[in-house]
């Protein structure tokens, strides 16, 4: 075996891998302001002298050079203060604040687009989100609604707008309601009721606000919109907002009546 041969060949093992970790911690120092005159000199002192007991050992030079330039390199970012993690990239600087884009949740689905532009609108003037309480409605979830508040708040149905004009179907309705019918009030009003006139809900064409939205915002969006508090058919307190009188796009006419923020 040639011995010397080997010896040589462990060697340079050895100082690639001290070269290499040289290298990467001086980038890293000038990364971090750090001074780098003396990392050679201390990497390759203390690299030779890992590596000489690795050999009394009989450890390959490839692993004992791959153990020890993580030995070092921790002890030597130590030493001279080196970061290993890059440098943060600054944040851009903002010349204003972002402006705030409007946002309108809740029951959103099916709601007429003028309603929701009108909504996203004023949210954005007033730098406030927007909650739909009661959006769009089913049939059946029409139907249900009367038929549940049908002897409170809607006073057996003379608080809705059809129904009061259509008087002979409330009486019909009124008389299943007192009988405990629930299938042939719900059967009747699928037959005989314009369920797009019973409610704007059904179409998407009207919207319930929670009763204790901020004042200001109500009064930017009955600008806009058709506007009316009271209950919903659910038996919430809230505001209605319908489309029958929608200002879209919205003048600036319309927008100077806006309190400002």
């Amino acid at each position: 075996m040639d011995t010397a041969a080997d010896n040589s060949a462990a060697l340079a093992i050895r100082d690639s891998a001290c070269d290499d970790l040289i290298a990467k911690l001086e980038e890293e120092a000038a990364a971090s302001d750090a001074d780098t005159s003396d990392i050679a000199p201390f990497v390759k002192e203390l690299f030779a002298r890992y590596f000489d007991a690795s050999q009394k050992k009989n450890e390959p030079a490839e692993v004992a050079s791959a153990k020890i330039s993580k030995m070092v390199g921790k002890q030597a970012r130590k030493k001279f203060a080196i970061s290993s993690e890059p440098a943060p990239t600054p944040e851009p600087e903002h010349e204003a604040e972002t402006a705030f884009a409007g946002q309108v949740a809740g029951k959103t689905s099916g709601i007429d687009r003028k309603i929701l532009n009108i909504l996203t609108e004023v949210s954005a003037h007033f730098g406030e989100p927007i909650t739909i309480l009661s959006g769009q409605r089913s049939k059946p979830q029409q139907a249900q609604a009367l038929y549940t508040n049908w002897q409170s708040h809607l006073r057996r149905g003379k608080d809705n707008a059809y129904l009061a004009k259509n008087e002979k179907l409330r009486e019909q309705l009124d008389a299943l309601k007192q009988e405990k019918n629930k299938d042939k009030f719900v059967a009747l009003l699928n037959k005989s009721a314009d369920f797009s006139a019973l409610s704007r809900h059904i179409d998407g064409n009207e919207v319930d606000l929670a009763a204790n939205t901020d004042p200001d915002l109500v009064a930017a969006l009955a600008t806009c919109l058709n506007h009316s508090a009271g209950r919903n058919s659910e038996g919430a307190r809230c505001h209605h907002f319908d489309n029958r009188k929608a200002v879209w796009p919205i003048t600036e006419s319309t927008r100077a009546k806006w309190k400002t923020p």
